[in-house]
């Protein structure tokens, strides 16, 4: 499972028929994620602390991702310099098995090894306070990056940032803890709106389909009887 922060204002204004795309893709070339909750509250607390607004973690399956992920060491703000590629993940394989390097432990994952998700996702650069210098490759976790756009179906559920009075995210909880294993991606006057449409769609094909059997009855019926005479 790989996470992706996203404000819920630009989730919620999002094309709910097509593909995820953050705003900053076509600047960046690929979708920043995170693993584990952990790691993710570090990145949301090391860069969206102090901004306003709520924000979600897209919980995604990265085995049902049809765009090609990449798990990479993060490219520091401080050196302009582009993520260290390592093996890439396919979706048919585990990633302990393609890239064993990409689940560091707890004790490698710290603060000042944070990708530049600010950037990523508001297509700014984040404050001074957030450039550091590069670290030793050693000590960096690779970070899962989506290079290309995000297909709905790999998302297994939507959960919201839990922040406290300072902002400060403490933890993620379900939208819906009804439903656990997914989520309903459009809204329910959107579903309300389909539904009613496809009612109406459907009405009025029976109808042009009784019509049609009426005529040919009708046309049966007049064979007949100039055949009987």
């Amino acid at each position: 499972m790989i996470l992706h922060l996203v404000a819920k204002k630009a989730w919620e204004s999002r094309p709910v028929d097509q593909p995820y795309l953050p705003d900053a893709f076509s600047k960046d070339g690929f979708m920043h994620c995170t693993q584990g909750d952990a790691l993710m509250l570090q990145v949301a607390n090391h860069f969206y602390k102090d901004v306003p607004g709520d924000f979600l973690a897209l919980d995604i399956d990265e085995h049902k991702v049809t765009a090609e992920i990449k798990w990479e060491v993060a490219s520091h703000p401080a050196s302009n310099a582009p993520s260290a590629p390592s093996a890439p993940v396919v979706p048919d394989a585990p990633a302990s098995h393609d890239a064993p390097s990409a689940q560091p432990p707890a004790d490698a994952i710290q603060t000042e090894v944070m990708p530049p998700e600010a950037k990523a996702e508001f297509g700014s650069t984040p404050p001074a306070s957030a450039v550091v210098a590069p670290v030793a490759a050693p000590t960096d976790p690779l970070f899962p990056h989506i290079y290309g756009p995000l297909n709905l179906d790999a998302i297994v559920s939507i959960r919201r940032a839990v922040r406290a009075s300072d902002g400060t995210f403490i933890r993620f909880v379900l939208l819906d803890p009804s439903t656990p294993q997914g989520m309903n991606l459009k809204k329910p006057s959107e579903l309300a709106r389909e539904l009613v449409d496809a009612t109406g769609e459907f009405s009025d094909a029976l109808a042009r389909y009784k019509d049609k059997i009426e005529a040919h009855i009708d046309e049966l019926d007049k064979n007949i009887k100039g055949k009987l005479g």
